[in-house]
């Protein structure tokens, strides 16, 4: 990675990110629902060790199930992130998911931000 990025940079680096999280979104609402409850379960309870790597594999396919083709989305960065190759450590799998929820956290924010409704009577 560029050492020398500046801020602009790196804002729009993020706004593409966020573009391209929105259209995986509008494309698996289910799974991204499904992600997001997957996520939050693994940080608010306890693992089995025997369940690690078959949690492991369904929440690395949903990320590709989200991000199939790598377009640079939240789907895309976490997907190489928590791969079990990555991860050599099991307790480091509760704080990815953390950090992912944050992540989807400001991304709903930002969606909710694009969209001005108003309400008529």
């Amino acid at each position: 990675m560029d050492s020398q990025l500046t801020v602009r940079e790196l804002r729009v680096r993020w706004e593409k990110a966020l573009a391209a999280t929105r259209n995986a979104v509008s494309m698996h609402p289910e799974t991204y629902r499904d992600l997001k409850a997957q996520a939050a379960d693994i940080v608010e309870n306890t693992i089995d060790i025997n369940d690690y790597f078959p949690k492991m594999e369904k929440l690395v396919s949903r990320l590709k199930t989200m991000d199939p083709c790598g377009h640079g989305s939240i789907f895309d960065i976490f997907s190489a992130r928590i791969s079990p190759s990555d991860i050599w450590q099991v307790k480091m799998l509760r704080m990815e998911c953390q950090d992912l929820l944050a992540h989807l956290n400001v991304f709903d924010e930002w969606r909710r931000n694009q969209h001005h409704l108003r309400m008529v009577k």
